[in-house]
């Protein structure tokens, strides 16, 4: 989903607009935070990668300190018995994980097995563009 800026606002003002009228969902809150991160950062490569994921997950923590806790954890760690790592973000409200690709869209099979052994939670690639590809 997509959010002209073409008002002069702000991202997180835009933001807050249409969730404060209920119209974002978690998921729309996750694409909208892909799509701005793409957006501010751009380039490629893993160093592009990593600042699109913060500045992604600084995004989602702001809002949600902001204007209320959606159940939206950024960069979870979790170490259990399928093996231990990080999450990009955890809808622990709704029992969903949603894993930033801003290159490839492609999680592997190791990477799928661990987060779904552990959690046993559907998973969902979000891409640069803000597309839930089910894993």
């Amino acid at each position: 989903m997509r959010i002209p800026n073409t008002t002069g606002s702000t991202v997180l003002e835009e933001i807050t607009i249409n969730a404060s009228k209920g119209g974002y969902t978690n998921a729309q809150l996750v694409q909208s935070a892909a799509i701005r991160a793409e957006a501010a950062i751009g380039g490629v490569g893993r160093f592009a990668g990593t600042a699109k994921h913060t500045y992604a997950g600084n995004l989602l923590n702001r809002y949600q300190r902001l204007y209320g806790d959606r159940g939206l954890k950024v960069n979870e760690y979790f170490n259990g018995r399928f093996g231990k790592g990080f999450l990009d973000v955890h809808d622990v409200d709704h029992k969903i994980i949603y894993d930033f690709k801003f290159g490839r869209p492609i999680m592997r099979a190791a990477q799928f097995n661990k987060y779904y052994n552990t959690f046993g939670e559907p998973i969902y690639i979000v891409d640069r563009y803000g597309n839930l590809i089910p894993r």
